[in-house]
């Protein structure tokens, strides 16, 4: 399969160095020079992309077992996307993590540290943003038109290596290991935001 790599490293970086050093006749780098952020890294690689459908992944996950036939298998002409889907409230946190979650329903989020979309349904929606949850307003979008269950589907199986949210619970999984806030995780350890930048909102 065609690759495409986002990288947000600073020039300097050694991790530029190396995946500048990855490109081929298959693999395709694209180096900002900047810390693009996650959401528009994606709208960026996926405005690249030829063919029909993409598969989406964090760069701190490590595939066990491949998951994609099955995943295309579930894929019809209208799937926005298959993937792990994780109950989001509408502000783009996790449902029950704030206090207005209690009077609000929940919107079913494809989580993009791993999922298969169709690229042409993809640009029926609002695009991905700038935001701890860079697909919330696709999803939100999606929601708001009652279409979440039937453009959205859940690959069994998918989900966190580790931690524990409020409604999930990390655990050993088959096919995909990702073990949550990684590069968050280590922002937060050196005293800066969780994210570099402003969140988009809309």
């Amino acid at each position: 399969m065609p690759i495409i790599i986002i990288d947000g490293s600073d020039p300097g970086d050694p991790c530029a160095s190396y995946v500048k050093d990855l490109a081929s006749n298959i693999t395709t780098v694209v180096s900002p020079r900047y810390n693009i952020g996650h959401g528009r890294g994606m709208c960026m690689g996926i405005n690249q992309t030829k063919t029909k459908y993409a598969l989406i992944f964090d760069s701190d996950i490590e595939m066990l077992k491949s998951p994609v036939d099955q995943m295309l298998k579930m894929m019809e002409e209208d799937t926005f996307g298959v993937g792990y889907i994780e109950k989001t409230g509408f502000d783009g946190f996790e449902y029950g993590a704030r206090q207005k979650h209690k009077n609000e329903k929940w919107m079913p989020y494809l989580h993009p540290y791993f999922q298969l979309i169709n690229i042409n349904n993809y640009r029926k929606f609002h695009p991905y943003v700038h935001h701890g949850a860079p697909c919330y307003l696709t999803m939100l979008d999606i929601y708001k038109r009652g279409l979440s269950d039937k453009l959205i589907k859940e690959f069994p199986g998918l989900g966190h290596s580790s931690g524990q949210g409020f409604n999930w619970k990390g655990e050993p999984r088959e096919y995909i290991r990702h073990d949550t806030r990684g590069t968050r995780g280590f922002r937060v350890s050196r005293k800066l935001s969780e994210i570099e930048g402003k969140w988009e909102y809309k």
